[in-house]
C-alpha cells in the first residue's frame, strides 16, 4: 500500500531544467534522513532538445519523477543519488527483467553509486528517439519489486501503476549485461536536481553503550547467588535440632494440663 501511495505522489510529468530554488519534500527515509528535490519549473516557451532531470534513488528507492513526457530529441538525464542504482529497460508485461535479453540495444545504465560526502553526481543521459512508451526499472536488489520503476511517454496515466503492479509481483530482479542506450557521465553536486540526505552520524558511543548496560546485571548476579548460599546453613541447622524440641514442648505441656 505504501509503494502505491508513492506511485501516486510521484506520478507527475516534468518538462524543464532544474532550478536553484529548493523545496523540502516528504522524502524522508526510515532512518529519518531528509532528502530534498530542487523545484522544476515548466518554461513558458517550449524549447527543443530539453534536458529533463530524473533523480534516481535517495533515502527511498524511487525515480523522481516516475513519469516523464518527452519529445524526440529531448535528453532524459538520470542523476544518481544516495545508494547504488541502475536504469534498465524492460517490457511492460515483464517487470524487473531486462529487455536486452531479446533486444540488445535496450537501455541499461549499469550500476552507478552515490556515497555520503561525494561532490560529483553520476549521470546517464538518454536521448529520446521516439515517443513510444519506455518502461524502466532499477536492477539493484529488490528495488524494482519495492516500486523503483518509471515510464517515459506513457499512453495513459494508469500505465505506470500497472507496470508497478507487474513488477511487484515478481520474485527477483535481473541485471542488464551491457551499458547501452545512453552516455554515462558526471555533474557537480551543486548543479544536480537534488540535495542529498545528510551523512549518517556514527561514533563509538552507541556501540559501547550496550556493554556498559550489560555490566551491572553481571555484577548483580553474584550477590543474588551469594544470598541463597548464606541462607542455606541456617536452614539446615534449624529444622533438624529445632524440630524435636518444638514437637516435645506441646507433649510435655499436655500431661499436666490433663
Amino acid at each position: 500500500m505504501l509503494f502505491i501511495r508513492l506511485i501516486a505522489l510521484l506520478g507527475a510529468a516534468v518538462n524543464a531544467y532544474p532550478q536553484v530554488e529548493v523545496i523540502h519534500t516528504d522524502a524522508v527515509s526510515r532512518s529519518g534522513r531528509r532528502f530534498v528535490i530542487r523545484r522544476n519549473v515548466v518554461p513558458k516557451v517550449k524549447r527543443a532538445n530539453q534536458v529533463i532531470p530524473v533523480v534516481v534513488g535517495g533515502p527511498q528507492d524511487t525515480y523522481v519523477p516516475n513519469v516523464v513526457t518527452a519529445a524526440v530529441g529531448d535528453i532524459v538525464q538520470f542523476q544518481f543519488s544516495n545508494g547504488n542504482h541502475t536504469v534498465t529497460q524492460s517490457a511492460a508485461d515483464q517487470g524487473c527483467t531486462p529487455l536486452q535479453a531479446t533486444a540488445p540495444t535496450a537501455v541499461h545504465s549499469g550500476h552507478i553509486p552515490f556515497q555520503d560526502g561525494q561532490q560529483e553526481v553520476g549521470t546517464f543521459n538518454l536521448v529520446v528517439t521516439n515517443t513510444e512508451p519506455m518502461f524502466l526499472y532499477c536492477a539493484t536488489g529488490p528495488h524494482c519489486q519495492e516500486g523503483q520503476v518509471m515510464v517515459i511517454n506513457p499512453q495513459n496515466v494508469n500505465q505506470v501503476v500497472d507496470y508497478a503492479k507487474v513488477s511487484q509481483a515478481t520474485t527477483q530482479s535481473t541485471d542488464g549485461t551491457t551499458v547501452v542506450g545512453g552516455a554515462v557521465g558526471q555533474i557537480a553536486l551543486g548543479n544536480a536536481a537534488f540535495v542529498p540526505a545528510p551523512a549518517e552520524q556514527g561514533g563509538g558511543a552507541p556501540p559501547g553503550a550496550p556493554p556498559a548496560e550489560a555490566v551491572p546485571p553481571a555484577d548483580a548476579v553474584p550477590p543474588a547467588e551469594a544470598a541463597p548460599a548464606e541462607a542455606a546453613p541456617p536452614t539446615e541447622s534449624s529444622p533438624l535440632p529445632g524440630a524435636a524440641p518444638a514437637e516435645a514442648a506441646p507433649l510435655a505441656g499436655a500431661g499436666p494440663t490433663a
